[in-house]
């Protein structure tokens, strides 16, 4: 199982869901699903050793994680079909960390 970077706390608090646990597997599944997309989008396995993430880039992770997870929460249901770009606030956020191939 790969190692979140951020808590299910964490998105509680900037979901502003309070202490319930009502909602805390679809959380995690939210957790998980926005690790996998922003590891898609920069072609890098932050749950492997190497490379690994130093302080600056794991918040930048997490701000980008928290940002997907808040528009996926408020947004249960895909919103226009064949949508398949990332917010670009995760893009900007996350261009940096992109592994690029020649």
């Amino acid at each position: 199982m790969a190692v979140e970077p951020i808590t299910l706390e964490h998105v509680k608090t900037h979901l502003r869901l309070g202490t319930s646990d009502r909602e805390d597997n679809y959380l995690n599944i939210l957790i998980s699903a926005a690790r996998r997309a922003i590891e898609n989008a920069t072609d890098r396995d932050f749950a492997a050793d190497v490379p690994a993430l130093d302080d600056r880039d794991t918040e930048i992770v997490s701000q980008a994680s928290l940002l997907l997870i808040g528009q996926w929460y408020a947004n249960r249901e895909a919103g226009a079909v064949n949508v398949t770009e990332l917010p670009f606030a995760v893009q900007w956020l996350i261009n940096p960390l992109r592994i690029m191939s020649v």
